[in-house]
């Protein structure tokens, strides 16, 4: 489908063999080009714990062709690696961060790998959460506030935190854990905000996202509090539009809808995530559910990826325009 403002593409469609193309993220090169990555499971049934390695394309015309796909990291996990996140560091390397898998749901470890020539291989991982543990990410995360400080957004337990580097990656440490009063968050995105401030959303299964600030960088964090932005239990993609400044938050706005996962909905904040609105579906029906949203602006376009369920979870590409959000 392509109108003057949204463009739609299947960029990962599933096969006999490929049961799944899901968790993206969008990388952009020194050269202009755009690196996408995501998890391709390639046996089995595609659940969470099936066998999987990262992949990656590269577009040369900003996201509109993609070239031939190839691994970016191999599965050497117990079960396999999946959850994209790509940061720029100021050596010049590009980092991914990625979960190792090493069982169904008490084995995950979070790892980083970087490479030199702008995502043509990665070099060997760090772990940078502890043995017997299972902790996890979320594909499209990892942000750069203005005092340089890296936050990795990750969660364990029930409990939401950030993995912080002051060194740009060099070294890691954990900064405080944060859960709502009423039950586990999971899966937590961020955002800088004004004034030296961090904005954190998180998945609940308490009706909404839940919203928690940091005044420190990400060291420690507010009381967490429900938001406008209702769902059930699925996460958020968070980003700043670049033309206006505004927030803009994609998430399946779901919790009066018989099919859960459905709607995929957007909405913008103009002051900073106090208040949410122009809510707007990028997909909506009962024929289908769609998830794990991530944003990458390329201009005023914002590339968002997602994964459908229905004829099997195919990866999903949509070119936005900013306008659109404000319609």
């Amino acid at each position: 489908m392509k109108t003057d403002a949204v463009l739609h593409m299947v960029v990962g469609p599933v096969g006999p063999d490929n049961p799944r193309n899901s968790e993206a993220a969008i990388a952009r090169l020194r050269d202009g080009s755009l690196l996408l990555g995501w998890t391709e499971f390639y046996a089995a049934d595609g659940a969470d714990h099936g066998p999987a390695r990262l992949v990656g394309r590269v577009s040369q015309d900003g996201g509109r062709t993609w070239g031939g796909k190839y691994t970016l990291v191999e599965n050497d996990g117990g079960c396999n690696v999946m959850e994209v996140n790509f940061m720029r560091l100021r050596s010049g390397a590009l980092a991914v961060f990625h979960c190792q898998k090493n069982s169904e749901s008490t084995d995950c470890r979070v790892m980083v790998r970087t490479s030199t020539d702008e995502g043509r291989t990665f070099g060997p991982a760090t772990q940078l959460s502890p043995d017997g543990k299972y902790t996890g990410l979320t594909n499209g995360r990892c942000i750069r506030l203005a005092t340089g400080r890296i936050l990795l957004e990750a969660w364990e337990g029930g409990d939401a935190y950030c993995c912080l580097s002051d060194d740009d990656g060099k070294t890691w440490r954990d900064g405080a854990r944060v859960r709502p009063e009423g039950g586990p968050c999971y899966e937590p995105a961020c955002i800088e905000l004004t004034a030296g401030r961090a904005l954190m959303l998180m998945r609940t299964g308490l009706g909404s996202q839940f919203r928690s600030l940091s005044a420190d960088g990400g060291e420690t964090w507010s009381a967490p509090e429900p938001t406008a932005l209702t769902c059930s239990a699925s996460p958020v993609a968070l980003s700043r539009i670049p033309t206006t400044g505004d927030l803009l938050a994609i998430w399946n706005h779901d919790t009066d809808s018989p099919v859960k996962r459905s709607p995929l909905t957007a909405a913008i904040s103009r002051d900073e995530g106090e208040t949410w609105e122009r809510f707007r579906n990028l997909e909506e029906g009962a024929h289908d559910r769609w998830a794990y949203p991530a944003v990458t602006w390329v201009g005023d376009e914002a590339l968002v990826t997602y994964f459908n369920y229905t004829g099997g979870l195919s990866l999903q590409l949509r070119i936005v325009k900013a306008g659109w959000f404000y319609e």
